[in-house]
């Protein structure tokens, strides 16, 4: 690998954004890469946005970028507010059923956005959409739907099984291991991958 890699997640707070993060930073770690690390959650416990920056590569100087390579968001509108930092050839895992209306939606103030592939499509973003939610009841609990994303996420991402297994051992708790391993497992036999 040469280079830096960005991965922004975005989600709600309550999402698991921070695990999720975690478990993205031991894969890079088990690879052998260096990895840094920042985010962002002011008012998470009020169900407010919540962003995580992972940085891996060969050498990384800052944990802080304007720009990211993949987004992955575990809800649909964190989804498009991630787009911004995505350039032609990014790519974005979205959790495509899980939607969190914010304030203004609730309020009858505005609509809630629908425009992720549309804006993707635009910015010549490769766009990833994973009922996670679904796949995370079937793994046994809806608060997995972060692994499952993840498990998506590493079909993408440029770390063997080997490692994404050694980072879910180290990233998350005994207790809820198993059903986040088969959320993990569930989420990357989702996507379909094409040579």
């Amino acid at each position: 690998m040469n280079g830096t890699t960005t991965v922004s997640l975005f989600g709600v707070g309550g999402q698991g954004i921070l695990l999720a993060a975690s478990l993205l930073a031991e894969a890079a770690a088990a690879e052998g890469l260096e990895v840094k690390a920042s985010e962002v959650h002011g008012m998470a416990q009020r169900g407010g946005s919540v962003v995580s920056t992972v940085r891996f590569g060969e050498r990384v100087y800052s944990p802080v970028t304007h720009h990211a390579d993949y987004v992955i968001a575990t809800e649909l509108l964190e989804g498009i507010r991630g787009l911004r930092l995505l350039g032609p050839g990014g790519t974005v895992v979205c959790a495509s059923t899980t939607r969190i209306p914010p304030g203004g939606v609730l309020r009858r103030e505005e609509s809630y956005p629908d425009e992720l592939e549309k804006e993707a499509a635009a910015r010549g973003v490769r766009v990833i959409s994973v009922d996670a939610a679904t796949l995370a009841k079937e793994a046994g609990t809806l608060r997995a739907v972060n692994i499952a994303l993840m498990g998506a996420a590493s079909t993408v991402l440029p770390f063997s099984a080997e490692s994404w297994q050694t980072a879910l051992e180290r990233a998350v708790p005994a207790k809820i291991f198993a059903v986040n391993e088969k959320a993990f497992a569930l989420g990357r036999a989702s996507v379909v991958t094409t040579a």
